[in-house]
């Protein structure tokens, strides 16, 4: 170590160079002769460290100067000094070192001292290894390559190399030879882009360009081999490095293009990968090289006869798709860029070149497609082009389209003039992005070509197809309807630049009428006529296209809205069959569809409509058209066979529809709004009390265009105004108020439960998207009693059942959040009332329970309260729950219920404390010691209690955050550590009550059944006691009840041994056995279980069965695979298809059991 500080001493202080070169020589062999090589290289490193100073040293260190200190030993002479130290082991040392030496000289490069002249002196150095260059390992040469790089990429050793060397860049050609066999994908990386970086930033002479073309060029095309050691470099990162070689610079053109289509060319023997990778160089080249007239025109020609073929006989879709992006590109290159344009002719002569060769296989139906798309590509790359060809290529297609040699021939002519169409509308759009003259360019584009397409081209094709029922003049009509839309949809940029329709009203309205003639189809035919699924087809086909139109034409939508109405009108809706039923819904819907689900925009016509335009003008001619028409039927109807809730209705229907047009339209607002623009009031506004000055029917007023207040109410905006939300929150409440009112005081025949579910729903959806204080000033907690009544007083219709009024406070509340439904939580108040509500069911108790529940369920949840114990809420709450507690005491002691009224009761009971649960309210625990009691009566009603203990931690879509529902993280295990855990030592198979244990076996059951395996997973071990029990012994149940808990303990055996199957690996034999005879038992009829429950147990016995093998060890199962795999032989020919599926795919885990 002594030794070779003192050489270095002795090199930095020399001034002879010959004095210099004997020291390093001294170095080198001492190196060499060193038995410990590494440590000599260390110590030979170390050596100079003291003449090294850090990148970010002081700048007064820095400094070369007479101030004497530690920073005049870094010197520029000093560095110099230095660089020759290490240059010259890259002459001497060609075993060890030269990694130290590549760091040393990359580490004098930073340093301030460093002079561009330097770096000349480096590289000369570093070439000297020569063809010991590839000897070395990857590592050492990573760090040359990167010393290479650093150097030629700094600009003023960049300007010193190219002061010295000129054009002829000798050290260039020395990088060259010493680099050209690397292999190596990192050193690939840094190389390729030293390569491209000197043809770029360089001017290397000709003959220079030639010999680095011919260094990368050799890569091409590049692969990776598949390596066991993880490298962070890609096939595609190689690909895309060679490739920014290539397109570099255009110097580099008269290579490139050469080279690249004589491997193109090579047919067959090039790959798909392959012919991808030359299609996307030959693109990066075309986009990338500068002076388009000398690099890219001269090979055009070539470049298109050898790639024509790709898409005339082609038949890859990425190869065809990776040539169509060379020939867009080079039609954009010869265009010009945003700030300059080329010379015209240059565009034309490309255009011409693509049209000499592809107009006539436009009359050939083998060709005419791929032709289409080749001209496509290249008219539509750019607007000038599109406006220069635009009228031929349309005229060549009608012409065609005049003597069509078959419908498929027809079929793809109207493809490439849709295409051509669809084009025009992007190009259109995104005018503003080009150079100005593209959009002056379209200001006098010639429209007269365009005008006539409908009455020459669709129309008489849309006559002569639209009644044949062919498959082929099916497609035809298909491409038919996509043209008219897109047809109705083209705009003109006037001189003004103002937009206006190309298409008259009276074109626009006659394609409106066939498009809508087509979606009233399936209302106007009889069953016989119209059930075939080609029809279907069409009719979704007509339905895009018609929303397409009336999102341009505006005045479409009351057309096609109107004409629909009165066939719907001119139909008796008392009675209808299924058919008609089902065609009503789909009308409606698509109704829906095609006016809600985009906002439309302000697109003018050549004369201007009568009505003022609204983003919102189209949901208002939606919901004013059905709320005209409902009810389509005064009388409840008949029900039908198989029908649940009596089957949908015709006036179900109309409310659904108008559900869904809520929904379509809040979706387009969200998609083009965002969240953030939905109502945030802090002004204090109330609709509902804006409402009452206004008519019944202000909605038909607005859609008519003659209401008086609707500028007032509903402000001018353009569809780009965020506002458009707020407008149309404020309309749906103003129908669902409608609505409401119409439930609450109108007839009753229309409001069945059928009608009033979707109107509940609708409510929830309107008022969950309204912030609270909205909801507060519109005072909707009280609406959600009051039912929109108004001043008016007077309560529902004697004829509204609870399940009716319930229904629809249901639906409101569903949708407040918990500071809205602070003034219900007054001790004797509605809420209160509500969760303790113990009367009489009517006619159908587990429906009304149902609802009485989900209300009960939200009050428990959405509630404020505060600190003290006072608080009204806080009272309201600990008041509900004792009324529960003494309620279960009483109901499974002294005057029990009937089993039905106690099981709603009960319903309602679990459903409060689940919405309490949510929330983690500490009054939650004092109904605990009650439930517990309950459960472990002797009276059939603690089973019901034991059964419903699992709806507290049910998943349940009120108390969701969707519906501002407070809803605390873990919750669910909160709730399972107080109710069920306590109970699991006395529901173990050896406690001494039996009675009691088999009641807790239930409950905890149930509970676990719906709880997330993390909530229960420290419990297996006795979890798993009660699951064997309960698939093997029913004693203590009723025979239904049983059979539910058998389900619940199947489905925690799946999803133990989905998590932590070890835990059952003491359990197997109980576990096979059980499953097995479940299975064998619902097989067989039982009177007193429901076959769904039967046909439960069967597929999850089977599931439970199928994932054993998967899970454990051959050795713990295979004494149990010959039975298993003959009740499972057996369960193969299960009557229930989903059962067999599942019995198959345990057989063939069990199978693998040998």
């Amino acid at each position: 170590m002594a030794q070779f500080k003192q050489w270095a001493l002795q090199y930095v202080l020399s001034d002879d160079e010959t004095a210099q070169s004997e020291i390093a020589r001294k170095a080198a062999r001492e190196i060499e002769s060193s038995r410990a090589s590494s440590a000599a290289v260390g110590n030979w490193a170390a050596s100079v460290q003291q003449w090294m100073t850090p990148a970010s040293a002081d700048d007064e260190q820095m400094e070369d100067g007479d101030q004497g200190g530690s920073g005049d030993i870094i010197a520029r002479a000093k560095v110099l000094r230095l660089i020759g130290f290490f240059g010259a082991m890259f002459s001497y040392d060609h075993k060890a070192g030269i990694t130290a030496s590549a760091k040393a000289l990359r580490q004098l490069y930073r340093m301030k001292s460093f002079k561009p002249d330097m770096g000349s002196k480096i590289l000369e150095d570093v070439c000297k290894i020569k063809e010991d260059f590839r000897l070395q390992t990857a590592a050492t040469r990573l760090e040359i390559y990167e010393l290479f790089l650093s150097l030629v990429q700094d600009p003023a050793v960049s300007s010193e190399l190219k002061h010295k060397y000129g054009s002829s860049c000798g050290f260039v050609v020395d990088l060259l030879q010493l680099c050209q066999s690397e292999r190596d994908p990192r050193n690939l990386m840094v190389w390729f882009k030293t390569l491209a970086l000197l043809l770029r930033d360089y001017d290397p002479s000709p003959e220079v360009t030639e010999e680095i073309f011919k260094t990368f060029s050799a890569y091409f095309p590049i692969s990776l081999r598949s390596s066991a050691t993880p490298i962070g470099i890609t096939a595609e990162d190689l690909k895309e490095a060679v490739r920014s070689c290539f397109a570099a610079h255009q110097r580099v053109a008269p290579h490139a293009f050469p080279f690249l289509i004589q491997k193109l060319d090579q047919g067959d023997a090039v790959t798909v990968a392959v012919k991808v990778d030359i299609l996307k160089t030959i693109r990066a080249c075309i986009e990338l090289y500068d002076n388009p007239q000398a690099s890219i025109v001269p090979h055009i020609e070539k470049i298109w006869n050898s790639l024509k073929y790709e898409v005339r006989n082609g038949e890859v879709k990425e190869t065809i798709d990776a040539t169509l992006d060379v020939l867009r590109a080079i039609a954009r290159k010869l265009d010009g860029t945003k700030t300059q344009k080329l010379d015209v002719s240059l565009l034309k002569s490309y255009v011409d070149l693509v049209s000499r060769d592809c107009r006539d296989d436009l009359a050939n139906p083998t060709y005419t497609k791929q032709a289409g798309l080749l001209l496509m590509t290249v008219i539509s790359a750019n607007i000038r082009a599109y406006v220069l060809y635009n009228a031929s290529f349309i005229g060549t297609v009608r012409q065609n389209l005049r003597q069509p040699k078959s419908p498929a021939h027809t079929c793809d002519l109207l493809l490439l003039l849709n295409s051509l169409l669809k084009t025009r509308i992007e190009l259109l759009k995104d005018r503003s992005c080009g150079h100005p003259d593209d959009e002056a360019s379209l200001r006098t584009e010639s429209r007269t070509h365009l005008d006539t397409l409908f009455h020459d081209v669709y129309l008489p094709i849309w006559t002569d197809k639209a009644n044949e029922s062919a498959p082929e003049a099916r497609d035809v009509v298909k491409q038919a309807i996509q043209g008219l839309a897109l047809l109705a949809s083209q705009q003109i940029l006037r001189p003004d630049g103002t937009l206006v329709l190309l298409c008259s009203r009276s074109v626009c309205s006659e394609i409106c009428s066939l498009l809508t003639r087509t979606i009233l189809r399936s209302l106007t035919l009889s069953p016989n006529d119209n059930n075939r699924a080609d029809e279907t087809t069409l009719e979704d086909e007509a339905v895009l296209a018609l929303r397409t139109i009336v999102m341009s034409y505006t005045d479409g939508y009351d057309e096609i809205a109107s004409r629909a109405m009165s066939e719907i009108r001119h139909r008796d809706w008392t009675n209808p069959s299924d058919y008609a039923l089902r065609a009503l819904q789909d009308l409606l819907s698509r109704l829906s569809f095609i006016g809600c689900s985009e906002i439309p925009s302000s697109i003018a016509a050549e004369t201007p409509s009568r009505k003022r335009y609204s983003p919102v003008q189209h949901f208002i001619t939606f919901t004013a058209s059905l709320l005209d028409a409902f009810p389509l039927s005064s009388q409840t109807g008949s029900p039908r066979p198989n029908d649940s809730v009596e089957g949908p209705s015709a006036n179900a229907h109309v409310i659904s529809s108008l559900h869904a047009g809520v929904l379509w339209f809040l979706d387009a607002c969200e998609a083009k709004y965002g969240r953030q623009a939905f109502p945030s009031s802090g002004s204090g506004e109330n609709w509902v009390g804006e409402y009452e000055k206004l008519p019944e029917d202000w909605l038909l007023q607005l859609q008519r265009g003659d209401g008086a207040s609707d500028v007032l109410l509903l402000p001018p905006l353009t569809d780009e105004n965020p506002e458009v939300c707020r407008q149309f929150l404020k309309l749906s409440l103003f129908m669902v108020r409608s609505l409401y009112r119409s439930a609450r005081s109108g007839p009753r025949a229309p409001w069945d439960e059928r009608a009033l579910i979707p109107l509940s729903q609708m409510a929830a959806l309107v008022v969950r998207n309204l912030d609270e204080a909205l909801q507060v000033s519109c005072n909707l907690a009280h609406e959600a009693f009051n039912f929109f009544g108004g001043s008016d007083s007077a309560s529902a219709q004697p004829h509204s059942s609870e399940l009716s009024l319930n229904l629809l406070t249901l639906g409101i509340l569903q949708g407040l959040r918990p500071g809205a439904l602070a003034g219900l939580y007054e001790p004797g108040g509605a809420a209160e009332k509500l969760m303790c509500n113990v009367t009489d069911f009517g006619s159908s108790p587990s429906r009304e329970s149902d609802i009485r529940a989900a209300i009960g369920a939200i009050l428990a949840n959405k509630y404020k309260g505060g600190p003290s114990t006072s608080d009204p809420e806080v009272v309201v709450m600990r008041r509900v729950f004792d009324f529960w507690a003494n309620w279960m005491k009483e109901a499974t002691t002294s005057a029990p219920l009937d089993r039905e009224a106690f099981h709603a009761h009960s319903t309602v009971a679990m459903n409060v404390l689940a919405g309490a649960a949510a929330r983690q309210d500490k009054h939650v625990l004092n109904l605990v010691p009650a439930l517990h009691q309950a459960a472990a009566s002797q009276h059939l009603n603690g089973e019901i209690v034991a059964q419903s203990l699992g709806l507290v931690v049910k998943q349940n879509e009120l108390l969701s955050p969707n519906n501002h529902a407070v809803v605390k993280r873990f919750y669910k295990q909160w709730a399972y550590s107080h109710l069920a855990k306590p109970l699991l030592q006395d529901a173990q198979p050896a406690a001494a009550d039996s009675h009691t244990a088999a009641r807790y076996r239930l409950a905890i059951l149930s509970m676990v059944s719906n709880c997330p395996f993390a909530v229960y997973q420290d419990d297996l071990e006795p979890l798993i006691r009660l699951l064997v029990t309960a698939l093997n012994n029913h004693a203590g149940l009723s025979e239904e009840v049983a059979w539910s808990q058998v389900a619940a303990a199947l489905e925690i055996l799946a999803d133990i041994l989905a998590n932590e199957p070890d835990a059952l690996k003491g359990h197997l034999r109980e576990t096979i056995g059980g499953a097995s005879r479940v299975y064998q038992e619902c097989s067989r009829k039982i009177e007193a279980v429901p076959p769904v429950t039967r046909t439960r147990c069967r597929k999850l016995a089977l599931q439970v069965l199928g994932a054993i093998p998967t899970r454990f060890e051959e050795r713990y199962v295979l004494s149990y695979s010959p039975p298993t795999q003959r009740m499972l032989a057996v369960a193969c020919g299960d009557p229930v298809r989903n059962v067999r599926e599942v019995a198959r795919k345990a057989r063939a885990s069990w199978a693998k059991v040998v």
